[in-house]
């Protein structure tokens, strides 16, 4: 006869079954809230960083490309190409030209008398609107000059790789002034003379929406030729560009000394002699850029005048000198 043996386990007490006293709940709670807050801090705090840091980055960045934008078409100002004219295939004959105004009838713009040229603290108007053709008073409150760069093209190779397209990417030949250059069977091929290109460029009221928020700032605009009826109007380039100045190094005599001036300060027959440019531009962030502390500082402008900002905005001046690299051809030195 088999025994069947059961073994009985005794039920745990009561006490030993109770779960979170109210004490140590409130323990618990108070320290994951005080992990939840550390975090939350942390959060905000390398977001805030970032944001400062991808504000100061904007306005470096915004400089740079702004700069490289007017050094490009000014070191390729004054130049005209070297072209073949008829004649038969075996023979070649190449003249050398050196860059002229275009218009030699009836208004003759002072504008295209040289590679370069200024408007001191005004916008340039390429269309008699309600006033000559010049410099003229801004819109506005800008703050900035106009830079007015010229230069000749005889390419076919279209706007996406030659360099007959203006600062807006319009054809030049579009221009009427280029009437009796473009080529009149296809005005894609090549010009029967070279294409003049001019381009201008100063600031431009302009507001954006960040997150939300309108902010009012100023951008790089160019006005090119590249239209068959002029127009006064600028188009943005580059947002961010509160203050924009040129400097312009004109080839003194031996006696006299060279310097960097102002437009206004440039004689009429100096255009020619000008061999290089100083830009000088104010770049700012869209947004508050101040990790902590007072949003209120002051800096010395591009006129070296201190001003002073509340808005906690970054704002850095930058400058860089561009030599004209035609300049030896504009003189007719091989």
């Amino acid at each position: 006869m088999k025994t069947r043996v059961q073994l009985l386990i005794a039920p745990k007490p009561k006490a030993a079954l109770r779960g979170f006293s109210l004490v140590e709940l409130l323990v618990a709670l108070a320290i994951s809230m005080v992990i939840v807050t550390g975090a939350a801090y942390v959060y905000l705090s390398t977001s805030q960083t970032q944001r400062a840091l991808f504000e100061k980055a904007f306005a470096t960045e915004t400089a740079h490309y702004a700069l490289d934008v007017l050094g490009r078409d000014l070191e390729n100002a004054g130049f005209y190409p070297s072209i073949r004219v008829a004649g038969s295939a075996a023979v070649a004959t190449v003249t050398i030209e050196t860059y002229t105004n275009p218009v030699t009838t009836g208004t003759i713009p002072a504008a295209y008398n040289a590679p370069v040229f200024g408007c001191n603290a005004q916008t340039y108007k390429p269309a008699p609107d309600a006033s000559p053709v010049g410099c003229a008073a801004h819109t506005g409150t800008v703050d900035a000059d106009t830079l007015v760069l010229n230069s000749y093209s005889n390419d076919s190779y279209g706007l996406n790789i030659g360099n007959r397209a203006d600062c807006l990417r319009q054809d030049s030949a579009n221009d009427q002034v280029n009437s009796s250059r473009k080529n009149v069977t296809n005005v894609a091929l090549t010009p029967a003379r070279p294409l003049f290109v001019s381009n201008r460029y100063s600031l431009l009221p302009t507001t954006m929406k960040v997150e939300g928020k309108d902010i009012s700032t100023f951008s790089l605009a160019c006005n090119g030729n590249g239209v068959s009826t002029a127009s006064n109007a600028y188009s943005p380039m580059v947002v961010g560009i509160d203050q924009l100045r040129f400097y312009y190094l004109v080839r003194a005599s031996d006696t006299a000394a060279s310097r960097f001036q102002r437009a206004d300060a440039v004689a009429a027959t100096d255009w020619p002699n000008v061999v290089s440019v100083r830009f000088c531009l104010m770049a700012r962030s869209m947004q508050s850029a101040k990790l902590q502390g007072a949003t209120s500082y002051t800096i010395k402008d591009c006129d070296g005048v201190d001003k002073s900002f509340a808005d906690g905005v970054e704002r850095r001046i930058f400058t860089q000198v561009f030599a004209m690299k035609n300049h030896n051809q504009l003189l007719n030195v091989p």
